[in-house]
């Protein structure tokens, strides 16, 4: 109960930041560091990432005593990170405001047809391949065609699916050039930091685990420093210490990357961020010890500090950034984010104080769902427009909801809160039927 509620308040948090009443009116603490340092707000995304990587450990072992061998725990590990990474691009294709840049159409119906059928283009291949595995492994093996007649009929429907897909993107790969689609993003990078954890989680013992960490750690260090592109390559990077990785990105994903460089989700960045969910194996191995849990709880706090205060110490030589997710800013966070989850240890498992934490559990039980659900209607909130045609649905709530009484700066924090608790309705029902839908 602890770890959801960490979950949780990490989720909660990622709504709070992410959609603000207005951009122009936001809180420093609320806000990213523009580039070396920390903020509250940059603690959020390693937050989930560390939760990701002591979740697995319960995860594993809960299937191992089922009897799951390493070859089906590797099967669904693939599943889920295919499906997590394709949620990210579907909620980075819907909507894409990018989409209409630079057209205009006659007439209001036609226009509403045309970002309805520019949304459903870029992202029916990402749909299609979700629901194919979604079907492809509702039965295990995932690739045996058994001899009832109905599994064998889903098991078609899913690999027709898949292959449509495919089909799909490749013959209409031009749009998808066109419209610019972002491919790295936060659920494509916990897909990623999941699925190689995960390698190392099965391949590896303990030592071992905290082995690689280290290694990852060190090792991204020394690229960052002793690694540089080749001369003459210009970029509007921040700092010198991200052009290596907006080279890399842009040799990949050309212009499906975001606005500011280097993406923060970049591909460089995500072998430290490897490293913040291997940080949460380790934890939950700690947690799955045998030991009293007040030994756990101190042995908790103990980490932390060490950890935080190494992080902290080898800032000196490479500093904080959450935007190249440099090593320091790996260890700080980690350590932090162990004072978190230590803090809700004390007071959920030792003291038994649950009542405050129950928003946090029904958020933490459902979590991919209510962030993929809330971004998207964030997004169509910013999209819909009244019958003015300028006023958006958002701005029209702020302003009569938040800054009527609380002004512009208060009322632009109060948005988000209440946007929180208005997704705590539905989730609370999900929660109270026992529904929890797992990615």
């Amino acid at each position: 109960m602890a770890l959801d509620a960490f979950r949780g308040i990490t989720i909660a948090g990622m709504l709070l930041v992410n959609n603000p009443g207005s951009w122009q009116y936001v809180y420093g603490p609320l806000r990213h560091a523009d580039w070396h340092g920390w903020t509250p707000t940059d603690l959020v995304f390693p937050f989930f990432l560390f939760i990701v990587g002591v979740a697995m450990t319960f995860s594993f072992r809960r299937r191992i005593e089922q009897g799951a061998t390493r070859v089906q725990l590797l099967a669904q590990v693939v599943r889920r990170s295919l499906i997590l990474i394709l949620l990210g691009l579907v909620m980075a294709g819907f909507p894409d405001f990018r989409l209409l840049d630079g057209v205009r159409f006659k007439g209001e119906s036609a226009a509403t047809a045309a970002v309805c059928w520019s949304v459903i283009r870029l992202i029916v291949p990402y749909v299609l391949a979700i629901i194919g595995l979604v079907l492809l492994y509702a039965d295990l093996p995932v690739l045996v065609f058994k001899a009832d007649g109905r599994l064998r009929a889903r098991k078609i429907v899913a690999l027709v699916l898949l292959v449509a897909a495919v089909v799909y993107f490749a013959a209409d790969f031009r749009y998808f050039e066109e419209a610019k689609l972002r491919v790295p993003g936060v659920l494509q990078r916990i897909g990623l930091c999941y699925f190689f954890a995960s390698l190392v989680v099965l391949c590896c013992g303990l030592w071992g685990r905290a082995a690689v960490a280290a290694i990852l750690l060190i090792g991204y260090w020394a690229i960052v420093t002793f690694v540089h592109p080749p001369a003459g390559f210009t970029s509007d990077v921040k700092g010198p210490e991200g052009l290596l990785h907006d080279w890399i990105d842009s040799r990949i994903f050309g212009v499906h990357l975001y606005r500011e460089r280097p993406d923060p989700e970049g591909l460089l960045s995500t072998i430290p961020a490897v490293a913040t969910v291997l940080a949460g194996v380790l934890t939950g191995h700690w947690l799955q010890s045998r030991r009293e849990k007040i030994d756990k709880l101190i042995g908790l706090f103990a980490a932390a500090n060490v950890v935080l205060v190494l992080g902290l110490w080898t800032a000196w030589v490479f500093p904080l950034n959450k935007k190249i997710w440099t090593s320091s800013y790996v260890l700080a966070t980690a350590g932090v984010a162990l004072h978190f989850l230590a803090l809700c240890y004390w007071l959920i498992d030792i003291r038994g104080q649950r009542r405050w934490a129950w928003p946090f559990v029904v958020f933490g039980s459902n979590a991919i769902v209510v962030y993929v659900a809330a971004s998207m209607t964030a997004k169509t909130l910013a999209l819909l427009k009244l019958g003015d045609g300028h006023t958006t649905v958002k701005t029209w709530l702020y302003e009569h909801l938040c800054t009527s009484w609380a002004g512009p700066q208060l009322g632009s924090l109060a948005y988000p809160i209440l946007y929180n608790a208005l997704w705590l309705i539905p989730m609370y029902v999900l929660y109270r039927r026992r529904i929890f839908v797992k990615i």
